[in-house]
């Protein structure tokens, strides 16, 4: 009999057709008063343990009671029903009409004999001799079928020796599996040396003075003067009264001085306040007030943004370069704050985290060893500067003594150029966002690259890596509330796994760091076996001290650690969906809520919703995060008018941009009204796709004209997929970002055989200026 599968059981392969290949069998322990009633067992226990791997109540279970003849029965789990009740609902339950009414059974009860084939996903053989469980061996390998089995038999135990225990608590791990999945897969205990970062920038300033800390397009900086400079500024900060345990705002660009400022609110025993340069003035100054800057670092340029809500220093007009060089060198706990880092909230306001010092200093570790960092490495400062991924990309170099090399902004967003400028600076780590690393993987490298190894961070990978690359990726898992906390070498992984072990799971986040714990655990907050979706829950020194100025938020994700609370009272929740591979590696499967991440950025899309329900004509909104056709996350604003308004899109999207960072801005904009579910909430799932027409805009359509303009316009639509764009829109408008303008200037270059750069798009971002340029520069290619 053909059998379709369709199996949602963790740990199985997912096949085509019918079941065939030889089963895997097991031999399963029966407790005696089983034997009374085996097939009402049979069938409770395997419903019972469906139940607790899927979280589907209504089951069906396969029986088969004479050859040829296969009836379904149709079972319902309450997870707070007791044993007993299941045990009756079994014995009472009714045959679905045909085999399963079209629907594959979950499971089978077999009493007819050893079948030649598994009749569901797990088929449960009655015999004279006992019980006997079989999987397919092509849907199940032997660690998955060894753990079905004992779990059965723990449900099977259950049920006839504590029928009152409730289907959701009986415990399916064993004493062995606990200390596997608990203290084995934990084992991170790692020595790490007393200094804090900006001890050991000082050490190496003392001890090779000369040795290149920082290189920029014309900038060098040693570490004598890097740690002379942060002196310095730590002098004139004392004397502006700044002192320690203070806050300090720190607005820059990648470059030299964000450094600086850093090592100098570091050696006050200061928090550093990162901000974003580029983020909008109402964002930055929200920040600033926020956090209780007591002074707030920056350059002329962005004084504007930073002035009147403390004093500021601006490190390209004041003289603070008069202060002595002495050293600065307060003393500094390891649950003192280092940085405060600004992340999304539901509330409509981003959140500070609280990172400590003694977090930073595992984490600078941990990263420093995972990429065998020496003073010879060359590493990069590409992430943005308002997020603590500074202290995963740049300071395990500079605590090594190696050097950080800064790129000019055009190269950042190109693929192409910024192989170019690995290859050229010698590069031999970096930290990268999923989508860039995604793309440099696939570029042909050179023999003999200098680059060893790429650290992934931002969001789930879901593809592996092409076999053969120079350098190892390290996919990274993490958040500014608890550092990076796991690591996975995909690269070396994907070839010991294969082309066949690859195509059954997608790439992990791997194992725990250095002196960090992590959970996989149900609603209870019980450890759950490999293969079950549960949230992550972390606990160890990289937790952050909580958000500043939000206890009841704090308290709602730090926790009581109910697994270990002697050596780590305090737990996590991550709010991140996983599960456990059997060899210890977890995988992320998605979100308790509906945070996601845009380019690497983890983003709340509550918070965007509470935006714009703020401006002008905005009765309700909702955002959906969509994949375009090029992988990527695109953000759909829907908008319900208020009565009697017609809100403007050009308007609501000017709105956002001065409230939200650019990749909080959607792309694309429904106005109208919004369906809701029978209890009154927006129904999202019945949404429609975002529009592919051209957006309201200040601009009046023109239609492309001439060669340039024709091929050009067909390259835009296809960048954008978007209809109906016009020569003098502005590509932002039209929902394009840093990633689509990397690849449209790429796609142009290639389409002409010129070198355009990105900067040129920022310049004047329409379809008639690329002609213009195109036009300049195909002669002079010729």
């Amino acid at each position: 009999m053909a059998v379709t599968t369709s199996s949602s059981l963790p740990l199985a392969r997912v096949l085509e057709g019918a079941r065939s290949a030889e089963p895997r069998r097991r031999t399963v322990l029966v407790p005696g008063p089983v034997a009374e009633r085996p097939q009402e067992y049979a069938t409770a226990a395997l419903a019972a343990l469906v139940h607790r791997c899927t979280g589907e109540t209504d089951l069906l279970i396969g029986r088969r009671r004479r050859p040829g003849t296969v009836e379904s029965l149709s079972v319902r789990v309450e997870p707070q029903s007791s044993g007993a009740d299941l045990l009756r609902g079994a014995a009472d339950a009714p045959v679905v009409d045909g085999p399963g009414g079209g629907r594959p059974a979950h499971a089978a009860v077999d009493t007819a004999g050893p079948a030649g084939q598994a009749l569901a996903a797990l088929t449960l053989t009655l015999g004279d001799q006992g019980f006997e469980l079989a999987l397919d061996s092509e849907e199940f390998d032997d660690a998955a079928a060894d753990q079905y089995a004992r779990h059965l038999e723990r449900v099977l135990a259950a049920l006839a020796t504590e029928p009152d225990t409730a289907i959701s608590d009986i415990p399916l791990l064993s004493d062995a599996e606990l200390h596997r999945i608990l203290v084995d897969w934990n084992d991170t205990e790692e020595e790490v040396g007393p200094l804090f970062f900006h001890e050991l920038v000082a050490e190496t300033a003392r001890r090779t003075p000369d040795a290149t800390a920082v290189l920029l397009p014309g900038t060098r900086l040693t570490y004598r003067e890097l740690d002379s400079q942060a002196n310095q500024l730590a002098h004139r900060l004392t004397a502006r009264g700044v002192r320690p345990g203070d806050r300090i705002g720190v607005c820059f660009p990648r470059g030299a001085e964000s450094l600086i400022a850093q090592l100098a609110c570091f050696k006050l025993a200061c928090a550093a306040i990162l901000l974003d340069s580029d983020f909008p003035t109402d964002r930055i100054r929200y920040m600033i007030e926020d956090a209780s800057a007591a002074a707030v670092l920056t350059l002329a340029a962005h004084e504007a943004k930073v002035t009147g809500l403390a004093p500021v220093i601006a490190l390209d007009a004041d003289d603070w370069r008069t202060e002595p060089t002495t050293e600065v060198s307060e003393p500094v706990d390891a649950d003192d704050l280092i940085h405060i880092c600004y992340t999304s909230g539901s509330t409509g306001a981003p959140k500070a985290v609280m990172v400590r010092f003694g977090a930073a200093r595992n984490l600078i570790h941990s990263m420093a060893e995972l990429c065998d960092v020496t003073s010879a490495s060359q590493g990069t400062w590409l992430a943005a500067p308002g997020y603590g991924m500074i202290e995963v990309e740049c300071f395990p170099v500079l605590a090594r003594g190696g050097t950080v090399h800064i790129p000019d902004v055009s190269v950042v967003s190109s693929e192409h150029r910024l192989q170019e400028w690995f290859l050229r600076e010698g590069i031999t780590t970096t930290l990268l966002m999923k989508p860039m690393a995604e793309r440099l993987w696939r570029l042909e490298w050179p023999e003999g690259t200098p680059l060893e190894n790429i650290r992934v961070c931002g969001e789930r990978i879901q593809s592996w890596p092409p076999a053969g690359l120079p350098f190892r990726l390290i996919n990274l898992y993490g958040s500014a509330e608890a550092t990076v906390v796991a690591s996975c070498d995909i690269t070396a992984l994907g070839e010991r796994l294969g082309e066949e072990g690859r195509a059954r799971r997608l790439p992990p986040i791997g194992s725990p760091t250095a002196n960090v714990t992590i959970y996989v655990l149900d609603e209870e907050l019980r450890p759950l076996p490999p293969g079950l979706v549960g949230e992550i829950c972390i606990a160890g020194v990289s937790l952050s001290a909580g958000y500043l100025g939000r206890p009841e938020a704090t308290a709602e994700k730090w926790i009581t650690n109910p697994i270990d609370p002697d050596r780590h009272p305090v737990m996590y929740r991550t709010g991140d969906l996983a599960r456990y591979w059997p060899d210890g590696s977890i995988e992320i499967v998605g979100r308790t809520d509906n945070q996601i991440k845009v380019r690497g950025n983890r983003v709340h899309l509550g918070e965007i919703e509470v935006v714009l329900t703020t401006l002008p004509g905005v009765d309700q909104a909702a955002v959906l995060a969509r994949q375009d056709g090029q992988g990527d996350v695109q953000l759909t604003a829907y908008i319900e008018p208020a009565p009697g308004t017609t809100p403007s899109v050009r308007d609501i999207r000017r709105g956002l941009n001065q409230r939200l960072p650019s990749f909080m801005v959607p792309a694309a904009y429904v106005v109208g009204g919004l369906p809701t579910s029978t209890n009154g909430k927006i129904d999202r799932t019945a949404l429609p796709e975002p529009p592919r027409s051209r957006p309201e805009l200040d601009v009046p359509y023109q239609a492309p004209a001439g060669e340039f303009e024709e091929a050009l316009h067909g390259l835009w639509v296809k960048v954008l997929e978007l209809d109906g764009v016009g020569v003098h829109d502005n590509f932002f408008e039209l929902g394009g970002d840093s990633l689509r303008a990397a690849r449209l200037t790429v796609l142009a270059g290639e389409l002409f055989g010129v070198d355009i750069e990105i900067v040129d798009l920022f310049d004047e971002p329409t379809v008639a200026k690329m002609a213009v340029l195109v036009g300049e520069r195909v002669p002079a290619a010729a």
